[in-house]
This record gives C-alpha cells, structure tokens and sequence, in this order.
C-alpha cells in the first residue's frame, strides 16, 4: 500500500506507535519524527519516538526533544507493547539500532522523501519531489486537519529549513515558500531556529574546522574537491563526532566544484563518506554504486578500509563521474 490515503488509514487502525530516524540524525529527521509524535497525540495514539544517536547538544530549543529514547527502552520483551513502527526520513534498515523493532511490531509505515529509498514498509508514502520529511508530515497534519501550534510550527520549520539549506538549495519551491509562511503564523520564529541551528558553535568545533580545512585537496580539472576528517583530529581538539555536520559545505562552495567529498573515519576500520554537488551531478547515483543513497544533490555511504584506500578509490571514480556528466 501506498500514498497518504494508506497511511491514514493504518494510523487510524493502530492504536501505538513507535517512530524512528536514521542514524545520524539531522534537523529534518528529528523536527520529524517530534512533529508526527505531536500529531498522533492529538489524535489519541500513543507514540514514542526513538533513535540510534543521541539527540545533539544544539537540538536543546527544538520542542519535545527530551521524548526521543534509545531504541533500547521499547525493545521486545520491555513492559510496552507496540502495534506499528514508522520509519521517517530513510528505510528501515538506516535506523541501525531501531531496525529490529520493525520485527516486533504488526505493521511498518515508512515516510521517506529519498528517491533511493526501495519502500521497505508494509506502508509506504515515498515523495522524492517534497523538500524535507518534515514537508510530508506536514501534509499529514494538514490532512487530519489539526491546528497547529507554536511548537509543532517550529519543529517543521527547522525541517524543512535545514533540508533546504536555509531555503537555498534546488529543493526550494514556491510550495517550500508558502509552507514556511504558514509555519511562521503558526508561532515558528526564523531568527531563534536559523541561529541555533546555523549560528551556535563550540570553540572545539571552530578549531576542528580550521584542522579539516588543511586537509582540503582537490582535482585536477577542479570539478572534484574533498577534506578528511579522523578520528584523531576528533580527540585532539576534544570535538564530539557530530560536530562534523555541515563541514562538507567548504569544498563546495570553491567555483567551479561540482562534488564535494567529506571522508569521516569511523571505528572498526569503516569510512563515512558525504557526497554534495552543486548542478549537474546526481551524487545519489555515484552513492548507490558504494552501496549508499540519498538524494540527488546530496547523499552518502559506508565504506570498510583505511581512509587512504577509500579515499583513492571514491575520488577515482568521482572524477570519472562529474567528468561524464559534464
């Protein structure tokens, strides 16, 4: 089943719920899953919002944020009991720890506006056309007809602006426009969300950046620009690992880049790689063919070796790729 009519239709039959993000969670994932949490109180469910990750330090203003558990706490065999399991912003197999919940429950909704995501839910309700998943749920708001409130208004706000790149990005419709002034009605406040979200750094953060910076390196034709991040920057500048989000931003905004790469050391020899383009190129292809996804102007994968060895063998192929569309 599929569409917004489905999923309706299954949160009218449950009675509980569990939702869940992806892990490494973003503003979107998290604005999301609170604001779907907000809806099904009102309409008398009981819910539970749950995550791999801990929530961020910087998240501490976003409204219901001390809600999200671990997945830990509503494993099988703990007191509560769940009917379905909504997996936002992802399939279900990017929750990581959340995952096997999805056994333990009669039915999985899966909300998702990445065009790689393959539908993994009994229900799925998968827009690669809206900006944000906190555009979809927004929809789902407005088709229950529930008012909105000053804390609902800020968690979608801060999803869709942070998935838009602060309404920057090639996502930003007209509709992005209309949405966010509804928000901002509602009780959102730009100047709190947009400063919290964008303007509020750790001075390990500020140092980590300048390490990063130096590892900058980019091809020869220009079009391919990448920076490491390892895991002994990390210790030395006493930075915590989420404070790399956003650092992919700097190699793409050299003229004339069209991929930027951001290589993230991980344990247990493992690589995060982030791919960003500014025009031309669907990073969301050149993802999948490293077993990753995402979307078109950003997305990711995981990689096993050392970071020379990925490094080598995903620019390789990047070059080849923004050389081929070009």
């Amino acid at each position: 089943m599929t569409g917004i009519d489905a999923v309706m239709r299954s949160i009218d039959r449950w009675e509980s719920f569990l939702i869940s993000c992806h892990i490494d969670p973003d503003p979107d994932c998290v604005g999301s899953i609170l604001a779907l949490d907000w809806l099904l109180e009102r309409l008398g469910k009981r819910a539970q919002p749950v995550s791999h990750d801990a929530m961020l330090p910087q998240w501490r203003f976003l409204p219901r944020i001390d809600r999200v558990v671990g997945p830990d706490r509503v494993a099988p065999g703990s007191s509560a009991t769940w009917d379905s399991l909504i997996a936002v912003d992802c399939e279900v197999q990017r929750t990581g720890d959340a995952a096997p919940l999805a056994d333990a429950v009669r039915e999985v909704i899966n909300i998702d506006h990445h065009v790689t995501n393959p539908g993994s839910g009994h229900v799925n309700w998968v827009r690669p056309e809206a900006a944000a998943a906190g555009e979809i749920v927004y929809d789902l708001i407005e088709a229950y007809q529930v008012p909105l409130d000053a804390d609902v208004a800020t968690l979608l706000y801060a999803a869709i602006m942070a998935d838009t790149g602060s309404f920057r990005f090639s996502n930003t419709s007209a509709r992005v426009f209309e949405i966010a002034s509804r928000l901002v009605r509602a009780g959102a406040r730009p100047d709190v969300i947009s400063r919290e979200i964008y303007d509020t750094r750790s001075w390990s953060y500020v140092r980590l950046l300048g390490r990063v910076l130096e590892t900058l390196k980019r091809s020869g034709d220009g079009r391919v620009a990448w920076i490491r991040l390892t895991k002994a920057m990390l210790v030395e500048e006493g930075a915590r690992e989420d404070e790399s989000e956003g650092l992919i931003q700097y190699p793409r905004m050299i003229d004339g880049v069209e991929v930027a790469i951001i290589f993230r050391e991980l344990d247990d020899n493992r690589i995060r790689v982030g791919f960003r383009s500014r025009e031309s190129v669907d990073v969301s292809a050149l993802a999948q063919e490293f077993g990753g996804g995402g979307h078109a102007r950003a997305s990711g994968c995981t990689l096993s070796g050392t970071l020379e060895d990925v490094e080598r063998r995903v620019v390789e192929r990047a070059v080849a790729f923004a050389r081929w569309v070009s």
